[in-house]
């Protein structure tokens, strides 16, 4: 494998501590990453021994690249640089064109690694696309979506499914905790734009077209009226947890999208309920079923790195597969924009199928 510097931008966050450096420890644990490796952290943070720099600081960037140079001649080879943007969504833009202005991203062998969500809307998406093709090469970028890199997701790409068969399917992933300190992030969020344009559409494309999830994608749409195929809850106490009498803000969501073949597929997530689980339920014409678990396996991240590492794209998210999904959802999220009198409350410990409402 080609000598590689992974330089992990947010190092220092929630979700680098929780399964990044995880994965990169079981990684090299297991004698996978390449014999010259760099794992480089970068934080704004005066009390990490980590690299300090002023992400808003073009003189930093510069810096930056002055050390990385400096890691290749003491590799004594060129490397490829990983830049993994682990930071919020409105955050990576900026940093993404300091990266192009400074010249970062023209060295040979660079990649972009960036975390869901992808945009905000359709258009706010198709935005994002233009904006980083500027700077980064369609080739270069690697859009995260860890599900896709899941052992049982990833194990759908050798099936192949025979949609005349089908009769419906059920994709449901139910979350016990609630948004445990990230009020400022779900606030902006929701469960739409951060579960079900990613994960849960995403898992449903790989499902029915393993080997062509954007032809999947371009079957899907969701009946109208909207109101009697989506349905939107917040669990009690979110508001308290924001600080936001009047937030409006989903914490559940249920979707039933049509496919070409007419057969459903219900896309369920929620939070503060009665569980923790992520299945995919089939359920066949001939009355069989069966239910893959995604809880099993190892850290998703893991593959995230060693595909990114080794070039493989397979399940990474395209640009084309995001736009996608936010034409899908763009009748919910105007439906929503109109009125909030459909979004009802549960009670924490709820179970998925809340039979008042859903």
């Amino acid at each position: 494998m080609k000598p590689t510097i992974l330089i992990l931008i947010g190092i220092t966050g929630d979700l680098a501590k929780r399964k990044l450096l995880p994965a990169i420890d079981s990684l090299k644990a297991r004698g996978l990453l390449p014999a010259q490796f760099k794992l480089m952290g970068v934080t704004r943070r005066d009390d990490a021994e980590l690299f300090k720099m002023d992400l808003d600081d073009p003189a930093d960037y510069q810096r930056l690249k002055e050390y990385l140079e400096s890691i290749e001649k003491e590799f004594g080879n060129s490397a490829q640089r990983l830049f993994y943007l682990s930071v919020a969504p409105m955050v990576s833009m900026p940093i993404i064109k300091r990266l192009g202005e400074s010249g970062l991203a023209a060295v040979p062998d660079t990649k972009l690694l960036l975390e869901k969500p992808f945009g905000r809307d359709q258009e706010n998406a198709a935005a994002l696309v233009t904006d980083i093709a500027r700077y980064f090469s369609d080739e270069q970028v690697y859009r995260v979506d860890h599900y896709l890199q899941k052992d049982c997701v990833r194990a759908l790409s050798t099936r192949r499914m025979e949609e005349s068969a089908l009769e419906r399917i059920e994709i449901i992933a139910s979350e016990s905790i609630g948004i445990e300190g990230r009020g400022n992030f779900y606030e902006q969020t929701g469960a739409l734009r951060d579960f079900v344009q990613s994960h849960l559409l995403e898992t449903a494309a790989m499902v029915v077209s393993p080997c062509d999830r954007l032809a999947a994608l371009k079957e899907f749409s969701i009946p109208t009226p909207i109101a009697e195929h989506v349905k939107r809850g917040q669990y009690i106490g979110y508001r308290e947890a924001v600080r936001n009498p009047d937030s409006v803000v989903e914490t559940l969501v249920s979707i039933t999208l049509n496919t070409k073949n007419n057969f459903p597929i219900v896309l369920k997530t929620g939070k503060a309920l009665d569980r923790k689980t992520t299945d995919i339920h089939i359920f066949y014409k001939d009355k069989a079923s069966e239910v893959i678990s995604l809880h099993n396996g190892s850290n998703a991240y893991e593959h995230v790195f060693l595909d990114a590492m080794q070039g493989r794209k397979e399940f990474f998210v395209s640009k084309e597969e995001v736009l996608e999904t936010w034409r899908i959802l763009a009748p919910v999220q105007e439906a929503w924009q109109q009125s909030s009198a459909d979004l009802f409350f549960y009670p924490q410990g709820s179970d998925i199928g809340y039979t008042a409402h859903i």
